[in-house]
């Protein structure tokens, strides 16, 4: 696909370069202004996506952009974290927040291994198809870390309610990737790739739980502003290491927290005040 936009962009130079008025009549030149107004609609609808009306708009347009020009790894990264952040604010029935993350995570993987990075990392192992997808995931390039990143929420969030068969049948996949981001960005996305192994920990057997807590605790340290960290430490370590204590703890600063303190995600942090409510609320039937 990259080979063939490239070519279609050296004829229309080469037209140019012969007199050629590009500008009387050309498919592709459409195409990218029609891509262009998708995307600048789904960056303004995202711009306002603590209303749910202009979330789903935003993921429409992003999608409709990305089916029109699939190689655009911003349309990507910006479509994939729209899918999760529906799936994980609005979608309250379990068979459409699955839909949603499957979405997400779906579109990123298709993205993540048809690149080069990956298909010459998963060429060089010997190995099974398993083990192929793990030289792959760690041969990937720099450029594709906040993809990774998406379809690793997208897919821990859609395995969160799952059987814990499945957790672990996928857990080499995940772990592979989320130790590649920490040897890379480790800070991405508020501390991410240590959020993630913080939820992943608290809800796997057989794993010691200072795994998890520690995970959590590199997380808050490296970004304190962001709510959606003590939410997640409270909803699954603290209710899982039964520190009742410590969980009220943690929701209650989020409550006591101004969510305009980071203001790029402001609604993120918005949504997890109002999170920390509803499991506050549960706190009898979670500590029994």
């Amino acid at each position: 696909m990259r080979r063939t936009l490239l070519l279609i962009t050296n004829i229309i130079l080469f037209f140019s370069s012969c007199g050629y008025n590009s500008s009387t009549y050309s498919p592709y030149l459409s195409k990218t202004k029609n891509i262009q107004f998708l995307v600048e609609q789904g960056k303004i609808n995202w711009e306002k996506r603590v209303n749910i009306d202009e979330a789903y708009k935003s993921k429409l347009f992003l999608s409709k952009a990305y089916n029109l020009d699939p190689d655009n790894i911003e349309v990507a990264i910006l479509y994939s974290r729209a899918c999760h952040f529906i799936g994980h604010y609005f979608e309250k029935d379990r068979i459409k927040s699955d839909s949603t993350f499957s979405e997400g995570m779906d579109m990123a993987w298709d993205y993540v291994i048809s690149t080069e990075s990956f298909q010459e990392g998963s060429a060089l192992s010997e190995g099974n198809d398993k083990e192929k997808i793990i030289a792959g995931i760690e041969n990937i390039s720099d450029d594709l870390i906040p993809l990774l990143y998406w379809w690793v929420e997208n897919y821990s969030s859609y395995l969160m309610t799952k059987p814990v068969m499945d957790r672990l049948g996928n857990r080499d996949k995940i772990e592979t990737a989320l130790h590649k981001m920490l040897s890379i960005k480790p800070d991405f996305y508020y501390h991410g790739a240590n959020r993630i192994f913080g939820e992943l920990y608290s809800r796997l057997p057989g794993v010691d739980l200072i795994h998890a807590e520690n995970n959590f605790k590199k997380s808050i340290t490296g970004s304190p502003n962001y709510f959606a960290t003590y939410v997640s430490r409270a909803e699954y370590f603290h209710t899982k290491n039964g520190d009742r204590e410590k969980f009220i703890e943690d929701l209650q600063k989020v409550l006591n927290m101004d969510p305009t303190i980071l203001p790029e995600v402001s609604p993120e942090n918005l949504f997890e005040q109002e999170k920390a409510k509803i499991l506050l609320s549960k706190e009898g039937s979670l500590f029994k």
